[in-house]
């Protein structure tokens, strides 16, 4: 379909819902407008800033009808930062949008019946603010400061920031005097233009109840004054890596290198311990990490005779959380880093009946078939592309009892889910709110094999 509205165009939208990244959707005609900012039943005027062949892209010139959930942002930067893009629509609402979004993806890319979806209210926070545990943060000058910031949503441009409502207060005062620090010392700082200085990111992580901060400055080449800044700085873990890639989407380099403290910090879910360095991976969540696993726990339904697979496993965390319940343990991952920290992990927690296999799902899978070694359980946690076609065939020819799903992509989930159909039920969906005042949206979903459904009703 030709586009009708045209660059610099001014028309009046009704906005109709909020799209998966956060922006608001009206009609024109049957052409889909996307309006950053925009809320559902609003009325507003817009100026087409972006013409593309399906759809186009506007910005609110002037508001006519206001919605009733519409607040006042708490964060300056809102808007201008990108990461978030919520905030101006209140929490009881972002919770409400968050499961017309899973209607709508379903509702695009699912072939069955969705009335007959049991898709459950998105568990929230109690308090949807300070909670991320992990802040890296591209470092610039601005005059005489050295300052960090985020990149603005659909642009290279830096937006400085000095807080973020979002991080645990720990990181944020961390920041503020590393910042200071550098901006005395006068610490060379990589400018991405001219490819020259020595600081390119910074990273910090603390988890609040342990008190300890981990900080790894990413250095584009080696400097003596920046590691010597680093080692003055009062924290437990100090840690520098070389990424002298200016294309890398990488932002660690290809080593970590501690000079002063623990390699490591201490993170906790429940009764496991964890040893996070500066590059293994870890919830940014950590009170709805504990919500989405006892989600999962609730949804096995464990007697301690289970066996379970783990698949897309990382640090092996889902398969540890589980594992006092269950018979045995097996996770499997593509990435050796995770994989040798799953096992280290688990021996730290005395987890002798959990095993851990890198590699990719499928052929771990058939290896262990062709062995006897049959789960009752697979867990599917896969990255936002969702299901490799090849182990979605495989789980229709071999089917097993009980699938756990947790996406954090609806779309792939939906499209994952109309082929998974046709061998398993649809138990419910329960979406979860790991990142409040964004858009994303996790899910869990149980799926059970037709041969053994029955229409038992899960209460949660």
């Amino acid at each position: 379909m030709k586009n009708q509205l045209q660059v610099q165009d001014v028309v009046l939208l009704t906005i109709k819902r909020i799209g998966i990244n956060g922006e608001g959707i009206g009609f024109y005609k049957r052409q889909a407008v996307f309006v950053d900012g925009g809320l559902p039943g609003e009325i507003v005027e817009v100026r087409i800033t972006e013409a593309k062949e399906s759809y186009v892209v506007g910005t609110i010139t002037k508001m006519k009808k206001a919605s009733p959930d519409r607040i006042e942002p708490v964060c300056p930067y809102f808007q201008k930062c990108g990461g978030c893009q919520l905030q101006h629509l209140s929490y009881s609402s972002q919770l409400k949008e968050k499961k017309n979004m899973v209607l709508e993806a379903f509702d695009r890319y699912y072939d069955g019946d969705i009335k007959k979806l049991t898709i459950y209210d998105p568990l929230g926070m109690q308090h949807p603010w300070n909670y991320r545990n992990k802040s890296s943060l591209p470092v610039r000058h601005d005059g005489s400061q050295v300052v960090v910031g985020m990149y603005s949503k659909h642009s290279n441009h830096l937006a400085f920031i000095s807080k973020c409502p979002i991080e645990n207060e720990t990181i944020e005062k961390a920041r503020t005097l590393i910042l200071s620090r550098l901006s005395k010392e006068n610490v060379s700082i990589y400018n991405p233009k001219t490819k020259q200085g020595a600081l390119r990111y910074l990273v910090i992580r603390s988890f609040n109840v342990q008190d300890e901060v981990q900080v790894t400055f990413v250095l584009y080449r080696e400097d003596k004054k920046a590691i010597q800044v680093l080692k003055s700085l009062p924290f437990s873990s100090l840690n520098y890596s070389i990424n002298n890639d200016p294309k890398s989407i990488e932002i660690f380099g290809k080593e970590v290198i501690c000079v002063k403290g623990n390699a490591y910090i201490e993170g906790n879910l429940n009764h496991l311990t964890f040893k996070i360095s500066p590059t293994a991976f870890f919830q940014l969540n950590t009170k709805q990490t504990l919500v989405l696993y006892e989600q999962i726990k609730k949804a096995c339904e464990l007697t301690g005779k289970e066996k379970i697979i783990d698949g897309y496993c990382g640090i092996g965390s889902i398969g540890m959380y589980l594992a006092s319940e269950a018979s045995e343990v097996r996770g499997i991952d593509n990435n050796q880093e995770g994989i040798e920290d799953a096992k280290k992990f688990a021996k730290m927690n005395h987890l002798n009946h959990v095993h851990f296999y890198h590699g990719n799902i499928l052929p771990h899978l058939q290896q262990f078939q062709e062995k006897g070694f049959i789960p009752d359980i697979l867990i599917l946690d896969p990255p936002r592309t969702g299901l490799d076609i090849n182990l979605i065939h495989y789980l229709q020819k071999n089917v097993i009892s009980k699938i756990i799903y947790v996406s954090c992509n609806l779309s792939t989930l939906a499209k994952n889910l109309n082929h998974l159909q046709r061998q398993y039920y649809i138990q419910y969906i329960q979406p979860i709110d790991m990142f409040p005042q964004t858009s994303h949206v996790e899910t869990v979903v149980l799926l059970s094999s037709r041969k053994n459904h029955s229409k038992e009703v899960y209460h949660f």
